[in-house]
């Protein structure tokens, strides 16, 4: 079997309009992070007493195939983007905005613990 018909055979597969590949800035974008919808939440944990960061939009804009509402690790933040929303509201400048965003977001995916 050749590389082409493995290529042309496999499926295709639906591409998240909120996935950016790298973390560069784009003017044309509109970056969800700097919308007034876009939220921040916690998730549970897998112990009692610890949540996880995540982000949503409280639009509605992000959701799943079956229709459940999407949330978003909150370190991957800065990468939502789309070409358009009607109902993305700024909160400011986005390219200065993302930028210090991006200085201050944690790397990786943390555990919290909840304050008593």
């Amino acid at each position: 079997m050749s590389r082409e018909s493995l290529k042309s055979s496999a499926p295709e597969t639906a591409m998240d309009p909120f996935e950016v590949e790298d973390d560069s800035y784009d003017t044309g974008k509109i970056y969800c992070a700097n919308c007034i919808h876009c939220k921040l939440v916690p998730a549970p944990g897998n112990v009692t007493g610890q949540f996880y960061l995540r982000v949503r939009c409280d639009a509605g804009k992000w959701t799943k195939k079956l229709g459940g509402e999407k949330q978003y690790k909150y370190f991957t933040v800065t990468r939502r983007s789309i070409d358009c929303c009607d109902t993305y509201e700024p909160m400011g400048d986005a390219a200065e905005f993302i930028s210090d965003l991006r200085k201050t977001l944690p790397i990786r995916d943390e555990l919290y613990d909840k304050e008593e």
